[in-house]
């Protein structure tokens, strides 16, 4: 008989779940990829379930002491809107009719704008669509809760990069540029300071959530670095005479008549033109872990997209 996974993350074939994946098994622990496609996590078992589907999910879950909901969709408000509360639904029936301990990945969009640096205690106040679609899911996680019993743990990051992270706004708008010779380019307002989280740290600090009891029911902000300004993210990747391309909001303006993916990143423009600070000491302090500085998380990065180039 095959013995049940202990760990399993939904959305497995994403970059938090890669790396989550990877960090569960550096630590030993026996743990299976959950989604649409097998994993390509070397080590890792792979169950494949549609997370859209209640049945899959209570499925994939069944046996586990932790889940962990990483998934990700594309970017688009209509489709968070449609599909994001379905699967946050789905992840807390399985925890709840399996026992299993859920750890949900969040990102900062329900905080909305914000002055000053955001912490854990940043009142929820979304300034657009998919920072309500996100604000709604904590909403049900709390309800489940307090209403029904469901054990879970809240991860959150700021904007994101990494090696692979193909859905980072820095790794496509940077990074992938520099690695093929060209300018990196940066939203709106080079000289702002932004907070970015390296992706390996993401996925060791959802594991640490998921085994430390003194994690459970809280929500943490997950390992970062001190931000620096796109100017400086850019030189550090590039060089210090590096040029810095800069795309201003009247050009994103335009290229939303044409695409659909500018149209969605104008709503979260306001991250761009006012500094967006993530504060993580609490759980740099409780957990006694150090984040990634970010002069190597970008070389490691950049040095993965040079190696992705085809010869």
């Amino acid at each position: 008989m095959t013995t049940r996974p202990t760990h399993v993350v939904l959305g497995g074939n994403g970059v938090i779940g890669r790396e989550t994946l990877r960090a569960l098994l550096s630590r030993g622990e026996n743990v299976a990829s959950v989604g649409r496609r097998p994993s390509t996590v070397e080590g890792s078992r792979s169950i494949t379930a549609d997370l859209l589907v209640a049945e899959d999910v209570s499925r994939a879950v069944a046996g586990a002491r932790t889940a962990y909901l990483t998934a990700g969709l594309p970017y688009s408000a209509r489709i968070w809107a449609e599909q994001w509360p379905v699967i946050v639904a789905n992840a807390i029936e399985a925890a709840l009719t399996h026992d299993t301990h859920l750890v949900y990945f969040d990102n900062v969009y329900a905080y909305g704008r914000v002055e000053g640096s955001m912490t854990e205690r940043t009142p929820i106040n979304p300034a657009g669509k998919k920072g309500r679609v996100r604000a709604d899911a904590l909403r049900t996680l709390a309800t489940a809760a307090s209403e029904r019993g469901l054990v879970y743990t809240v991860g959150r990051s700021a904007d994101f990069y990494g090696p692979g992270a193909n859905t980072s706004v820095f790794n496509t708008f940077a990074l992938d540029k520099i690695a093929v010779g060209k300018d990196g380019t940066w939203l709106y307002d080079a000289d702002k300071p932004h907070s970015l989280t390296y992706t390996p740290d993401i996925g060791n600090a959802l594991t640490i959530l998921g085994a430390d009891p003194a994690a459970r029911g809280s929500i943490w902000h997950l390992p970062t670095a001190a931000p620096l300004t796109g100017r400086q993210y850019i030189e550090l990747a590039a060089g210090s005479d590096a040029s810095v391309k800069i795309m201003s909001c009247t050009t994103m303006r335009i290229g939303a008549l044409f695409n659909s993916g500018a149209r969605e990143t104008l709503e979260m423009g306001y991250q761009y033109t006012a500094p967006y600070v993530f504060d993580s000491h609490a759980f740099e302090t409780s957990f006694s872990v150090v984040s990634t500085p970010a002069e190597e998380g970008i070389a490691v990065s950049l040095a993965f997209a040079r190696n992705q180039i085809p010869t």
